[in-house]
């Protein structure tokens, strides 16, 4: 799970917009709720690439970009900054610190678009997580990463973790999806990479382990399909430690 700070001086407001957010999206944990820059200045340390940090630029004392200039001097792995601001033409006085920036936030923005935002970052650290998981797997197989068809797979047994009834009509489901991300290749392309991949994971890959693996006694049997499904469903029970090992180590 993501796990959100907020750094603003009204704490009213931030109460009101973590209980939004909270009740909106389960998959996001508060990790604190500060209304002062000394509050949040002795967490810092605790802030993994992972979590969401949103900061009020006017806060007093020590302000928003001073919070950033000591994240950013203490922590290589910058957490997900969301900056709330307040003031017009902020972007010309933080421009040096856009880069260390995920977005930034007028303050009389709408609490469904704030959600929105976190929303795409959980989907973009979900997907990571996922591909390194998935990545793990496959090296209980001799597969070559370096293929195009590697790729495929990976990003196949991803979008079935997702939705696993792509895999029900692969030609129009998990083919035509992949398609549409890659746009130099047909559902045709895919599902020939596909194809010779796992082709190729089965020809070097030990009986035994096939075997054990996809309960299956001969290599012609296993097809994309079982090997997408079978993969997925075998992550399916391990996700929820491993995903805490990826998140926050």
């Amino acid at each position: 799970m993501n796990r959100l700070t907020i750094l603003d001086d009204d704490l009213e407001f931030s109460r009101r917009l973590l209980n939004y957010i909270i009740s909106k999206d389960k998959k996001i944990l508060l990790s604190s709720l500060v209304v002062t820059g000394e509050e949040i200045l002795e967490t810092l340390d605790c802030l993994t690439k992972n979590d969401i940090l949103l900061v009020d630029l006017n806060i007093p004392k020590i302000n928003g970009l001073q919070i950033i200039d000591t994240l950013r001097k203490k922590n290589k792995n910058l957490p997900h900054i969301i900056v709330i601001n307040g003031e017009e033409n902020v972007l010309e006085h933080i421009k040096d610190y856009l880069p260390y920036i995920h977005t930034v936030m007028e303050k009389t923005f709408s609490f469904q678009k704030m959600l929105e935002i976190i929303e795409e970052i959980i989907f973009e650290t979900e997907q990571k997580c996922y591909e390194k998981i998935i990545k793990e797997e496959l090296l209980k197989f001799e597969a070559n990463p370096t293929t195009k068809g590697y790729q495929y797979i990976v990003e196949a047994i991803e979008l079935t973790l997702h939705d696993e009834m792509l895999l029900k009509d692969m030609k129009n489901g998990l083919y035509r999806i992949m398609a549409l991300k890659h746009k130099e290749a047909t559902p045709i392309n895919i599902k020939w990479s596909l194809e010779k991949c796992v082709k190729s994971i089965t020809r070097f890959t030990s009986t035994k382990v096939l075997r054990e693996y996809f309960h299956i006694e001969v290599r012609e049997n296993l097809a994309p399909k079982l090997f997408i499904a079978t993969i997925a469903e075998n992550i399916k029970t391990q996700i929820g430690e491993k995903q805490e090992e990826v998140y926050y180590y």
